[in-house]
This record gives structure tokens, sequence and C-alpha cells, in this order.
């Protein structure tokens, strides 16, 4: 998952929240998608380190 890819859509609501309010469909709608992003991102990261730890010590 790409941090510049959050990054692009905490922009856009941002921009979307300033344009129509943050009751807007538009705006709830980019606000689920930046969670799925960041739900996305928090997974591989938990995962990744998971892994880390499972591997045995070879120094």
């Amino acid at each position: 998952m790409s941090l510049s890819l959050i990054e692009k859509k905490r922009r856009q609501l941002i921009e979307l929240a300033q344009t129509y309010g943050f009751s807007a469909k538009e705006t709830i709608q980019c606000s689920q998608e930046l969670d799925e992003l960041l739900n996305k991102h928090l997974k591989e990261a938990v995962l990744f380190h998971k892994e880390k730890e499972d591997k045995p010590c070879t120094t």
C-alpha cells in the first residue's frame, strides 16, 4: 500500500469537504475510501512486523 496514495486520497477528502461540506455524499464516500486505504495499510504493517518477529535469528 502506497503512502502517497493515502496522502492523495486525504487531500481529495479535504477538498471535497471544503467544497461540498462534511455531510455531502461525495465527502462521505471519499472518507470511507480513505478509511479502507488506511485499514489496508495497517493490516500490511501488522503482517510485516509479525512475519519479521516469526523469523529465527540468523546471527
